[in-house]
């Protein structure tokens, strides 16, 4: 690298690479290879330059030491041939990272899981091994790449890039699916590369689907429809009262937060005041201390009349159950030995919402997840922004947010049990 110009009346500094001088006189050096300076703490000329010599004599055998250590690396990489003769296909490669490296394995016609090596690229547990849920997905988009004809091509394929975009193409329209198995691929590749079969990963090429955001608001009267199907529970060929199924919905609604992140809250997590207290002027009946799921940010929850009561009610269900259980929310006792009193799962709930949102004759139109955002539009409508969502802030990592109490009006759960009981009188 030609040395650096230096300024009218410095020129004589061009002969002595890495040694400056600044506006104050003061000599310093600049190390070469991390650019990092250092002062030499002296104005004259004769002294900087017998302390630069000495300076420059170490740096050039550390120079020399990394050149010499890059150069052994590089032909260690030859050492290691890239993909023999084009032999190891994508779907024989992916088998091998779901069962040595992801540790996923079947057994007779049975799963077994061993150690995971796949480390969190990033997040809270950044480096740390992934967790199960996430394995499972990993797993099945590996067993579907492997089953697909469209994934035996070499992995130094020089056409690579083409050929996954065939490979994926099939679920375009499922744009979420897709980009799941260009990720799963994109771990493959990468595992790939730190053991020198493939010189470079070619997924950073193939572009993930564009996700077009739900622009879906349940209405009221679709809101009271389903959760009216949810109150009436068919389990088992008996029909049970599922109030408790739509009572979690409108907790949902009220706390308009992501129902991964309400299904898991304990009951030591809330707390309902005695008397109500002001919190910025509006009257707060209890507080819920809860953290996102996905970024680990503390929230602290203001509850309004309706949340406090619906958060009571929730702990008079578990003691007329006689349940005794960390979670506030869990099944009741008509269930089997084994999900009776144990807290209410996701994917459970989003199947109970999906068949009650067709017995009401509404198909798929409305998702769990659309709880959500209807409880924070409606927020945003009733008194303006709102700071509901628990979105990181610098400086906000493991601390609570504070969150006004909501205004909304009363449940429309409770509005529904008040028409019918109208309905009866006349």
């Amino acid at each position: 690298m030609a040395p650096r110009a230096r300024k009218p009346g410095n020129e004589w500094l061009q002969d002595f690479p890495g040694l400056y001088i600044n506006e104050h006189g003061m000599f310093f050096v600049v190390h070469p290879k991390t650019g990092r300076r250092s002062t030499l703490d002296t104005k004259e000329r004769a002294k900087a330059i017998r302390r630069w010599t000495l300076i420059n004599e170490t740096w050039e055998r550390e120079l020399y030491q990394w050149r010499s250590e890059d150069l052994a690396n590089r032909l260690a990489a030859l050492s290691t041939p890239h993909d023999p003769e084009g032999r190891t296909l994508l779907c024989d490669y992916v088998r091998t990272w779901r069962e040595d490296v992801l540790g996923h394995s079947i057994v007779d016609g049975r799963i077994v899981w061993g150690d995971c090596n796949v480390l969190a690229l990033r997040g809270p547990h950044q480096g740390q091994p992934i967790e199960l849920p996430t394995r499972r997905d990993y797993a099945s988009d590996c067993q579907q790449l492997e089953a697909s004809e469209d994934a035996r091509f070499s992995l130094s394929d020089p056409e690579a890039v083409q050929k996954i975009r065939k490979l994926l193409s099939p679920w375009l329209k499922t744009p979420t699916h897709y980009n799941g198995l260009r990720n799963s691929i994109n771990r493959v590749y990468l595992h790939a590369v730190d053991q020198g079969i493939v010189q470079r990963n070619p997924i950073v090429d193939v572009r993930k689907a564009v996700i077009q955001k739900r622009k879906v608001l349940i209405p009221d009267e679709a809101y009271k429809a389903i959760t009216g199907c949810l109150c009436i529970h068919k389990h088992n060929r008996r029909i049970m009262d599922g109030t408790w199924r739509a009572k979690i919905c409108d907790l949902l609604y009220s706390m308009s937060q992501q129902p991964i992140d309400v299904l898991s809250i304990r009951e030591d997590q809330g707390e309902v005041y005695g008397e109500p207290v002001l919190v910025d002027g509006e009257p707060a009946y209890g507080v819920i201390h809860f953290a996102r799921h996905k970024t680990e940010i503390g929230i602290e929850l203001y509850m309004n009349e309706e949340l406090a009561d619906l958060w009571k009610w929730f702990v008079n269900f578990k003691k007329e159950q006689q349940i005794i259980s960390p979670f506030l929310l869990v099944n009741p006792r008509y269930y089997d030995m084994r999900s009776r009193a144990s807290h209410v799962r996701h994917k459970t709930l989003q199947i109970a919402w999906r068949q009650a949102c067709r017995e009401a004759g509404y198909g798929d139109t409305y998702r769990l997840s659309d709880l959500r955002k209807k409880g924070l539009t409606e927020e945003f409508l009733a008194q303006g922004e709102n700071d509901k969502g628990g979105h990181e802030t610098p400086g906000m990592a493991n601390h609570y947010r504070l969150i006004k109490p909501p205004k909304r009006a009363r449940s429309t759960i409770r509005i529904l049990r008040e028409e019918a009981r109208k309905e009866e009188s006349r």
